[in-house]
């Protein structure tokens, strides 16, 4: 698909998001999936990247992606993309999912490995879903913090969202952090998880974060069958 840039947003200090008109096309995806895009850019993976989808299928007309700005070749060129140019997209893949809606979901992240959460809480929120979800989502900084205004309205709208902002580096912020504080542990989770047999985890973010996340699950005794993991593998 070759789609139209129609609106650029600056979700936190080095995170924007980047809408895409879909001009009454038929994409039909499904919350956690992601897409491909090519640009016309010279570096190691011939312009082409995976993106998740930040977007939720209830935000009719566009899709958007998140993504944070690193000074790459490829991400320069996407910033200087202008509103109206268009760009080669393809989708959706991705087995990353909403499943089982009779269990807890428990969403682990940090940093830019929040974008498929948004898009299935907005999701969840929208359909008002019998859903419960817990959101843990570690970030250095209080700045770091993406799509923030937004999880904190679905917190009041929706009864079945909680979501824990964990900050590592509150000392490295200007603004002063009065929320938790530390990393994503064993003890965070079983402080802010009930019945974490009959939840179902998904962790998202770099495969080291991963990998630690998943081993902490398994070493409280989280069947693999209540894993889901997506690595994100480069920016």
């Amino acid at each position: 698909m070759q789609l139209p840039l129609i609106a650029v947003k600056q979700e936190s200090v080095d995170v924007k998001s980047f809408k895409f008109d879909l001009a009454g096309m038929d994409f039909q995806y499904k919350p956690g999936q992601y897409i491909i895009m090519k640009l016309d850019v010279v570096d190691e993976r011939n312009g082409v990247r995976m993106f998740s989808l930040s977007s939720s299928p209830t935000e009719a007309g566009y899709i958007m992606i998140s993504t944070k700005i690193t000074g790459s070749n490829f991400k320069n060129k996407l910033e200087s993309t202008s509103i109206g140019d268009k760009v080669d997209i393809r989708g959706p893949f991705g087995r990353f999912l909403l499943q089982d809606y009779s269990k807890t979901i428990v969403m682990i992240t940090g940093g830019i490995g929040i974008t498929p959460f948004r898009d299935m809480i907005k999701f969840a929120t929208d359909k008002k879903l019998n859903l419960k979800i817990v959101l843990l989502y570690s970030n250095k900084t209080p700045e770091e913090i993406t799509f923030k205004k937004e999880f904190d309205v679905w917190q009041k709208i929706n009864p079945n969202l909680k979501v824990v902002y964990a900050i590592t580096r509150p000392e490295e912020s200007k603004m002063k952090w009065q929320g938790v504080a530390g990393r994503i542990d064993a003890a965070m989770i079983k402080s802010n998880v009930k019945d974490m047999k009959n939840c179902i985890f998904y962790v998202c973010g770099p495969p080291a974060m991963v990998d630690v996340m998943v081993i902490t699950l398994k070493n409280m005794d989280v069947n693999d069958n209540n894993i889901r993991i997506e690595r994100f593998t480069g920016y």
